[in-house]
């Protein structure tokens, strides 16, 4: 029996089992929009295409499995540059399906004709087009094949008239053998002599398998180890052995330790500039060993003495010594200690610190968390403490606006599960027409809205690079947040006082209801520890200095 080529589109994602579709229809895409009709799956209604890919993302995040987005040709495909970068940078599994014009009017500059290749093709991990009917299923079932050793944004380019109703063929689906990865054989050569060694875990390493592994792993050898912004939720931060994050923003005694350790056993992570600083300063006494599957994050901005590109379950089934100094472990412990005094209570007005505390209080740490992108979204790393897989933000990109969409993809992966976002009203702005879609699907998510009144991240930059010159930092045009939500017909309320919101939200914090809670925040309340620009990892703004105590610190005893 010969089926269509949009029903062959529709049939090959069912084969792997696509549930939802997120999308925006246009006339390249309306065969397929025509065969989405009648099929199982179930397409989600976006407001813009830029949200489609972000809910994709926190679709594929949150779960195991593949966010799917459909979306049409010229300005509903560029729409989606912003999430496809997002997808690449964070390793997360989206596909996205895009029209184009018919065959015959490539490249004569048609209505909402794009050079989408010419685009894309830095920021994806595979591009395909479309070039006759036949190749549909291969290329469909091939994509997700990638997706099962590299993660990253797949893009598929389907002309108009290869999707027609005229073009028929065979719906027999295409056997393609899984890439296996070569088990490398070498030992660590480093292990043995290393006497203060650290583990440094990525976003790579944020899967059940692997999270039992490694801590497992640490737990026999008694190693510290760190996290980048990434890697949180991928660890258990009740472990003795954790020293917090690392970056700009990490825990101090994280930073600190890096800066004088002997090894650096780096588990899927970029080291990227918000992780080392600068370069040339970062961790200078010690030798990195770097274990990733993707070939682009080894070596790519810091030099590494060994590299594997390989499964990490293949060299944690084996057992590696070392000699750590009884010292190295004196100095951690001193740390942890000397650095716990964070900041000051205020029992009566809003500090963003506290109000996370509180939510983690109440919530138990069962929920999923997601941010956009700024100050709230690194107060929530260092004052929420997550379980395995419930911390998703934009991590590499920093997209302002990625959080709420992301929330609503969440949901729809997790459906019996609660979702809590914290955002800024500079970042909510951004992407704050998904109130529709929450409406017409009856989305219920948790949003706090850390409300400083000001763009919280530029301004802080601006007070201590800038001599407080505050340009365009603050937000002086804000909307009645509580009349744009009841709008919708969904929940809001104002804070200003810390009382208030703990005992308001002991009440409401497990209904499922969608809820929008606007606090005002001190706006003089700044993200500390950061570090200053162009130094080496031990070198920070904290609540006080560090300075005069630096003749007492000595790790090479």
């Amino acid at each position: 029996m010969k089926i269509t080529s949009s029903d062959t589109i529709i049939k090959s994602l069912l084969f792997e089992k696509v549930e939802f579709i997120f999308g925006y229809p246009g006339g390249a895409v309306l065969h397929i929009y025509d065969a989405l009709f009648f099929s199982k799956i179930k397409h989600i209604l976006v407001r813009h295409e830029q949200a489609a890919t972000h809910i994709a993302d926190g679709y594929s995040r949150s779960s195991s499995k593949i966010g799917v987005v459909l979306t049409t040709s010229g300005p509903g495909f560029t729409n989606c540059i912003t999430g496809i970068a997002t997808s690449l940078l964070d390793s997360s599994s989206i596909l996205i399906i895009c029209g184009q014009v018919n065959k015959n009017l490539i490249a004569q500059n048609s209505f909402q004709e794009i050079n989408n290749l010419g685009i894309i093709l830095p920021i994806s991990n595979q591009f395909f087009s479309i070039n006759c009917y036949y190749n549909i299923i291969y290329i469909i079932k091939n994509s997700f094949n990638i997706f099962n050793f590299k993660k990253g944004p797949i893009i598929i380019d389907f002309p108009k008239n290869l999707t027609s109703s005229l073009n028929k063929n065979r719906f027999k689906f295409p056997f393609i053998k899984k890439k296996k990865n070569k088990i490398n054989k070498n030992m660590f050569i480093f292990f043995n002599f290393s006497k203060r060694p650290i583990f440094i875990i990525g976003g790579g390493s944020v899967t059940i398998y692997v999270y039992n592994l490694i801590l497992k792993f640490i737990n026999n050898l008694k190693i510290p180890y760190t996290i980048s912004i990434m890697g949180i939720s991928g660890v258990n931060y009740r472990s003795k052995f954790f020293l917090g994050w690392i970056g700009m923003h990490g825990d101090p005694v994280a930073n600190i330790l890096i800066h004088y350790s002997d090894l650096l056993i780096c588990i899927s992570t970029r080291l990227d500039d918000r992780i080392t600083n600068s370069i040339e300063k970062f961790s200078p006494y010690s030798k990195i060993i770097h274990i990733d599957l993707n070939n682009d994050s080894m070596s790519k901005t810091i030099k590494c003495n060994l590299f594997y590109k390989d499964d990490i379950k293949n060299y944690f089934k084996n057992y590696f010594n070392f000699n750590l100094k009884k010292n190295w472990w004196k100095k951690i412990i001193f740390f942890i200690n000397f650095f716990k005094y964070n900041y000051k209570n205020d029992f009566f007005y809003c500090k963003p610190q506290q109000i996370i505390e509180i939510t983690f209080f109440l919530s138990k740490g069962k929920f999923f968390i997601t941010t956009d992108v700024g100050q709230h979204q690194m107060f929530t790393a260092k004052y929420y403490f997550f379980n395995y897989k419930k911390f998703i933000t934009s991590g590499g990109l920093g997209t302002m606006g990625f959080g709420f969409p992301s929330s609503i993809g969440i949901k729809f992966a997790n459906k019996n599960s609660k979702i809590l976002l914290f955002t800024g009203e500079g970042s909510f702005q951004m992407m704050m027409q998904e109130l529709s879609t929450c409406k017409q699907y009856n989305i219920n998510i948790f949003i706090i809205n850390l409300n400083n009144q000001s763009l919280g991240m530029v301004k802080q930059w601006q007070e201590i690079n800038y001599s407080n010159r505050y340009s365009n930092s603050y937000v002086f045009s804000l909307p009645n947040f509580k009349k744009l939500i009841n709008s919708y017909n969904f929940y809001c309320f104002n804070f200003y006082k810390i009382k208030l919101f703990y005992f308001f939200l002991k009440n409401v914090i497990y209904k499922n209801i969608f809820f929008f809670l606007n606090i005002y925040i001190d706006n003089k309340e700044n993200v500390l520890p950061i570090q200053i620009f162009n130094k080496s990892m031990n070198e920070f703004i904290h609540f006080f200095s560090l300075k005069k105590y630096d003749k007492k610190f000595n790790f090479f005893i």
